[in-house]
């Protein structure tokens, strides 16, 4: 396919998910893929397109391919770590995870998820380790800090615990209470061991 016809193809079948018209990007996609199935960029849409639709195992079917053609592709293999983790896969979440942050080490997403999967797990001591390296890439997101402290209070580090929810109280103080209400610790009084 020379480029011109492929560039008036990429243009219809992303005009057309704009357009919420997916079954004519889906068309449009096939055409290129006709020409060359082994297209792992084409075919990485097709994939996102279905996760989108909901039909996550055709969506895990294709991300495998794309993967398989390009490993280094961490947005496809984040998703498709993702997908997996929603199937209760955890251990394959957290192979793909690993293999996302080989490749792209900041992507705090993906060392998010890899602590989920190992929550999941009862893998609490390495759950901590995935939310500290999400916290420390991305210190104003309340998500990792209160997934850190639930796991800090699951291992019994109450000290650890409050620390994560008076950083966390620093700049969400809704989420600081909610943790409050769930562990029981109350962060409320300065005690000087926990400072």
């Amino acid at each position: 396919m020379n480029f011109a016809r492929r560039w008036f193809y990429e243009q219809i079948a992303n005009w057309s998910v704009v357009l919420k018209k997916p079954e004519i990007a889906f068309d449009y996609w096939q055409k290129m893929l006709d020409d060359d199935p082994k297209d792992a960029q084409v075919l990485a849409m097709v994939a996102h397109q279905k996760a989108l639709e909901n039909k996550e195992s055709e969506a895990i079917a294709v991300y495998e391919k794309v993967l398989a053609l390009n490993p280094e592709d961490y947005g496809s293999a984040f998703n498709y770590a993702f997908l997996v983790q929603k199937t209760g896969d955890h251990l394959t979440a957290i192979k793909t995870f690993k293999r996302t942050l080989e490749v792209n080490p900041k992507l705090d997403r993906a060392w998010f998820g890899q602590g989920l999967s190992h929550v999941a797990l009862g893998e609490n001591a390495s759950a901590i380790e995935c939310f500290k390296k999400t916290n420390k890439l991305q210190p104003m997101s309340p998500h990792g800090y209160y997934e850190l402290a639930k796991a800090q209070f699951r291992t019994h580090d109450a000290n650890g615990c409050e620390k994560t929810m008076r950083k966390v109280k620093e700049f969400d103080p809704k989420v600081a209470a909610q943790l409050e209400d769930e562990t029981g610790i109350r962060i409320g009084v300065d005690r000087w061991w926990v400072k």
